[in-house]
């Protein structure tokens, strides 16, 4: 391990904390690898086909030539420290890019210029949307036939709020891409070697065709800027200068997106990119305080991104060195303040005060050690104990916690037993791992069997996570057929009364709740003003206990309002019988309730050429799929939506590569829950 580096912190404003994500083979990764070699972070082009990409390092990662898990790491460009995280393509992965997208402050959304723009990469742009994160776009792939960087512009346009901009040009297209025009500064980029080190840079505005298109950009800069518009109608030219600084100003803004063009395969584009990041993503400076509620006041408070600040950083992500499930590290986003190997910090979610033993500095799944971090900053620590995902730390003086981070419930079930029963206590261990890593991983006992149950986000996470068991924790493990997890929800509102008078061990405890269910959950209110924490906390715990199992079949109750409507503070009322108080009245109250049970949706976008368009058709009307649109994709390529029940999707990767010999391809995600029909529920079990 390599000692400790220095305290040498860089200057927030040439911080830059920003991600990688786009659908899966966009050639994200390989972007990565190309970014890590031109910053000299790695000696070698890393490469995803050939299982010799840094980034993607898990075993699982190599082989099937995708991203799984989040990997951060850092490099250095043109003096400004780049911390960055490259995230899964696969939607059955996509929490990974919501945990991730929580503590980043810049994104590049990397787009094929064959496939444009792709369900995932929508989906992960909402989500940026959703963080308030400013980006820009890299139109990958510029060397591959059919390759059309105006059809992907256009798309862009009709999905995305924010106006895409169009920063460069081409130099030539598909086999003949050899770099592109800077429109900014009216430079030509060409490279001359195969690994994309040798560029030439030369003087382009002589070209009509470069000042049309530099034209059309100030005019369409113009349109949002002011002070582009004033210089161009005064001066009759804008200066590079203002130019940049606009775009900047823009992009914080979320006002619009610069676009630019490469090939990562080809070596071509990467180092204009990196100009762009330093140039038009945010530093921690160019981002508001950081909100967070006071555990000891309730009231919120903000953060400044300053080293004089007192410390806080937000867990967001735990990876375990190894099968030892205390042996973990946590991945932690600085905020504010600063942090030494050994400071006393509080978790202020759990309460209890943990001492990271050792820091690093990530890079994959290398690390260098560190003594200090400070705001901006994002580390690994070793020592936090039990903190989880989402934790805040912070100052034990000025404690604060941040928004927690909100997962989406698992989909997929499947049962799983070791080999032999001496294996047992270890496969349950192996899952604790597991489950601390993966927010969205769930495990638990069918009531009515006794086995294991993990249930997960698709068919290939689960897989992920059975492959992990028998390579890493070297289990031999047996797996059930993959089933769907289904959901619970009351039909009718409903106000019940719950009391509680008994004695708990030496104490006697009483309580007396009042609740109100009903099928609209933006309804919900748990505390009846001014009642005092302790027993807010109890009525929540109680929410999310009877939440958790429904009547009908024991499955999570979901689209439920709860309304706490009285809580009785008399003499002897104690938080534990107010919380069995109010667990006795929202049992009786949902039971009461008409609860019906869901079934998961998945809404598919499938990519078929035309001949084979009404073979898809015709089998999703023999799966019970509801035709929600076809549309022309261009070049013989329709692109077919359409919501079908999850059940039905098991294994449908295969059977649609059947019906259109090989050419169909297709991508899901969860989209909602129905009811299940009367017929197939008598034959659903716990």
């Amino acid at each position: 391990m390599a000692a400790s580096a220095p305290a040498t912190p860089v200057h927030l404003e040439k911080i830059r904390n920003m991600g990688f994500a786009a659908h899966i083979d966009a050639g994200k990764t390989t972007v990565t690898e190309r970014v890590l070699y031109y910053t000299r972070r790695t000696h070698r082009l890393g490469d995803v086909d050939e299982g010799t990409a840094l980034m993607d390092w898990m075993i699982q990662e190599k082989e099937r030539g995708i991203t799984i898990t989040a990997a951060a790491t850092y490099c250095e460009w043109k003096g400004y420290e780049i911390h960055v995280i490259d995230t899964p393509g696969h939607v059955d992965f996509t929490a990974e890019v919501e945990r991730s997208l929580r503590v980043l402050d810049g994104l590049v959304v990397i787009f094929s210029a064959v496939e444009g723009v792709e369900p995932q990469s929508e989906t992960v742009w909402r989500q940026a949307d959703r963080y308030h994160v400013p980006r820009i776009a890299f139109i990958n792939k510029m060397d591959r036939m059919g390759a059309d960087h105006r059809e992907v512009l256009e798309r862009m346009q009709e999905k995305f709020e924010q106006r895409p901009i169009l920063l460069q040009l081409p130099v030539g297209m598909e086999e003949n891409f050899e770099g592109v025009v800077d429109l900014v500064e009216g430079k030509r980029y060409t490279w001359l070697d195969e690994t994309g080190e040798q560029m030439e840079v030369h003087p382009a505005l002589d070209d009509p065709r470069v000042q049309e298109a530099r034209e059309e950009l100030l005019y369409a800069l113009g349109e949002e800027s002011d002070a582009v518009l004033t210089a161009l109608m005064e001066e009759g030219h804008v200066p590079a200068s203002l130019l940049k600084d606009e775009i900047r100003r823009l992009t914080l803004e979320h006002r619009i997106v610069p676009v630019l063009l490469g090939s990562a395969l080809k070596n071509r584009g990467i180092q204009p990119l990196l100009d762009a990041i330093v140039a038009y993503l945010p530093s921690p400076l160019d981002l508001p305080p950081v909100k967070g509620r006071n555990p000891r006041t309730g009231e919120m408070e903000t953060r400044p991104h300053r080293e004089d600040a007192p410390f806080s950083g937000v867990i967001f992500k735990v990876q375990h060195l190894d099968q030892n499930k205390q042996n973990r590290v946590f991945f932690v986003r600085i905020y504010s303040g600063r942090l030494r190997v050994n400071q006393k910090v509080l978790n202020t979610v759990s309460g209890r005060m943990v001492r990271p033993t050792r820091m690093y500095r990530l890079h994959a799944n290398r690390k260098e050690a560190l003594r200090e971090a400070h705001a901006g900053d994002i580390v690994g620590l070793v020592g936090l104990g039990d903190s989880r995902t989402g934790d805040t730390l912070a100052d034990p003086e000025a404690p604060i916690v941040y928004e927690e981070m909100k997962f989406p419930e698992p989909v997929v079930s499947q049962s799983i037993e070791p080999r032999t029963q001496a294996d047992l206590e270890k496969l349950q261990e192996a899952l604790d791992v597991l489950v601390a890593e993966d927010p969205t991983l769930r495990v638990g006992e069918d009531a009515e069997t006794g086995q294991l149950v993990m249930s997960g986000m698709g068919e290939l996470h689960l897989e992920i996570l059975v492959d992990r068991l028998r390579r890493e924790f070297r289990l031999d493990v047996r797996t059930g057929t993959p089933q769907v997890t289904y959901r619970e929800r009351v039909t009718r509102e409903v106000r019940r009364e719950g009391t509680f008078a008994k004695a708990v061990g030496e104490d006697f405890h009483r309580g007396r709740v009042v609740v109100v269910v009903r099928p609209d959950p933006s309804e919900t209110r748990l505390f009846p003003d001014e009642l005092p924490q302790e027993y807010r906390e109890a009525l929540a715990d109680a929410v999310e206990e009877a939440l958790a199992s429904g009547p009908v079949r024991g499955y999570p109750v979901v689209e439920t309002g709860v309304v706490v409507e009285e809580v009785d503070l008399g003499e002897g009322v104690t938080p534990l019988g107010t919380r069995l108080a109010a667990l006795q009245a929202l049992e009786r109250a949902i039971s009461d309730a008409l609860p019906e049970l869901l079934e998961p949706l998945a809404e598919v976008h499938i990519f078929v050429p035309d001949t084979w368009v009404g073979n898809v058709v015709s089998d999703l009307g023999s799966r019970g799929g509801e035709l929600q649109s076809i549309e022309a994709q261009g070049k013989g390529l329709q692109l077919v939506r359409a919501l079908i029940p999850l059940r039905k999707v098991f294994g449908y990767a295969t059977h649609l590569r059947s019906i259109t010999a090989g050419h169909g391809a297709f991508w899901m995600k969860v989209a909602g829950y129905a009811p299940v029909a009367e017929d197939l529920e008598k034959q659903i079990h716990l």
